[in-house]
C-alpha cells in the first residue's frame, strides 16, 4: 500500500475540515480497514472515518480526529508499515 495523496479542505458553513487520504496498491480493503481502525480508533465512537473506493485505489475520509497534514501522514505511514521482522530462536 502506498499513500498517493493527503489533502484537507474546509467544509463550507462549518469550522470542520475534511481529511482525505488516497491510497494506491491496496491488495485488500479488509486489511486497510483494520489498519486504519487500529490507527484512528473505531468508526462511530472515536472517529467518523469512511472508506470509498474499489480495486487497488481507496480514499479514507474523516473530520474527526482533527490532525494536521503532517500528523496524518505520520499516522497513516505507521499504520501501513510492514510489521517488524522478529528473529525466532530454534530450540
Amino acid at each position: 500500500m502506498k499513500i498517493a495523496s493527503i489533502e484537507q479542505e474546509p467544509i463550507d458553513g462549518t469550522d470542520e475540515v475534511m481529511t482525505r487520504v488516497v491510497m494506491t496498491e491496496v491488495a485488500s480493503q479488509c486489511i486497510l480497514t483494520r489498519l486504519m481502525i487500529k490507527a484512528l480508533g473505531r468508526p462511530g465512537l472515536d472517529n467518523d472515518m469512511e472508506l470509498v473506493g474499489s480495486g487497488e485505489e481507496w480514499e479514507i475520509l474523516w473530520t474527526h480526529p482533527k490532525l494536521s497534514i503532517e500528523e496524518t501522514k505520520e499516522l497513516v505511514e505507521q499504520a501501513i508499515a510492514p510489521p517488524p521482522v522478529t528473529m525466532r530462536s530454534h530450540t
